[in-house]
């Protein structure tokens, strides 16, 4: 996430900036995970973030055999 601020703010502003910027955030990665969108780039005047489906790769189930000697 990149967000561009010109000029000082004070910290509350600051803090106020984040958290509606977070919201955004949520809101795009919530979108695309309903729509299943693998990438997804947004751009405005205070927030340009970029969406990319995190991709977990598969366990793979082994398969165990029991023989009679209780091994």
């Amino acid at each position: 996430m990149k967000i561009t601020i010109n000029g000082k703010i004070s910290e509350d502003a600051l803090k106020s900036i984040l958290e509606t910027q977070k919201k955004k955030t949520i809101i795009i990665d919530e979108y695309c995970k309903k729509e299943k969108l693998s990438e997804l780039s947004y751009k405005d005047s205070e927030l340009e973030y970029e969406y990319q489906k995190q991709v977990r790769p598969k366990q793979k189930k082994v398969e165990t055999r029991k023989n009679d000697k209780g091994n």
